[in-house]
């Protein structure tokens, strides 16, 4: 499997439809929230991933846990391109998240763990679909799965976002491969803290709620999630993850989730993930999908 390459040297490598793109004055900010703690193994090729996208126009916010591992010295290493970063303790990745936004002042919004990384022309590509489409609030694409070694696991392709399919069956976009208008933010009540892993899956449910007719997905590779020992979301679900999730169905008032109905209705979505899977990957993808999921 070939290894990812998430660097450039900050030169578009195609030519976007906008008039003037090159102009600096119309390029809107972009404020990007990095989260972290103790990943001295992974952050740098994360800063790195936003720094050498060459966005002109870019608010680099990192706020780390306290990290005893070097992952400050890391930071400290970059802290000339970056915009705002702390290190303290904290009561875990949800109060680093507020904390972060709190800060950010652009008109684009996006979050990077510090151990997964954007791919290069990623911010381009977004706010080039902002540019011809500006109704839309969040814009998003596939993702794919890197190991520690950045070697690539998978090519995951997002789906038409569609709220219902993601309460009741799950995921189908990821929260590394987005990027999202501040004003659409200020509605969002702010990251749970009682959620530990489930953060992201929070965000976009609220987000949805708000604004579901105005996700847009487009046909481009944007993010990478990192798979490793050390991470806190794992391959399977955990039973605090289900504990999580339930708690999340009574806060967005979706219990029915979890009765005859709401099993009907994720069979239902489950088919409707196939469909997907056949419409982006071909035959081959939702056959390899299906026995994946039998694994």
């Amino acid at each position: 499997m070939n290894k990812i390459n998430y660097f450039n040297n900050g030169f578009l490598e195609e030519i976007l439809s906008i008039k003037d793109f090159n102009e600096e004055k119309i390029w809107p900010k972009i404020s990007i929230v990095m989260p972290s703690f103790n990943h001295s193994q992974y952050i740098e090729k994360s800063i790195l991933s936003v720094l050498n996208q060459g966005y002109p126009n870019l608010e680099f916010i990192i706020i780390d846990g306290g990290s005893i591992d070097g992952t400050v010295e890391i930071i400290k290493k970059y802290s000339k391109y970056i915009h705002y970063w702390m290190s303290e303790k904290d009561y875990g990745q949800s109060d680093a998240l507020n904390k972060g936004f709190q800060k950010a002042s652009g008109q684009i919004y996006g979050w990077l763990n510090s151990d997964d990384v954007y791919l290069p022309q990623t911010f381009f590509h977004i706010i080039d679909a902002f540019f011809k489409n500006t109704n839309k609030s969040l814009i998003f694409g596939d993702w794919l799965t890197i190991d520690e070694h950045d070697k690539i696991i998978d090519l995951n392709h997002a789906f038409d976002f569609n709220l219902n399919h993601f309460k009741y069956e799950g995921f189908h976009l990821n929260s590394q491969s987005m990027l999202w208008k501040s004003e659409l933010h200020k509605k969002f009540s702010g990251y749970d803290l009682n959620f530990y892993n489930t953060m992201d899956y929070q965000m976009i449910l609220e987000f949805g709620i708000i604004a579901e007719k105005n996700f847009l997905r487009i046909d481009k590779v944007l993010g990478a999630f990192r798979r490793h020992e050390l991470q806190k979301t794992g391959p399977t679900i955990s039973p605090r993850i289900m504990e999580e999730h339930s708690i999340m169905s009574k806060k967005y008032n979706y219990t029915d989730k979890y009765n005859n109905f709401g099993k009907l209705k994720r069979l239902y979505f489950r088919f409707r993930r196939a469909y997907w899977y056949f419409k982006r990957g071909g035959i081959r993808n939702l056959i390899r999908r299906l026995l994946l999921s039998f694994n």
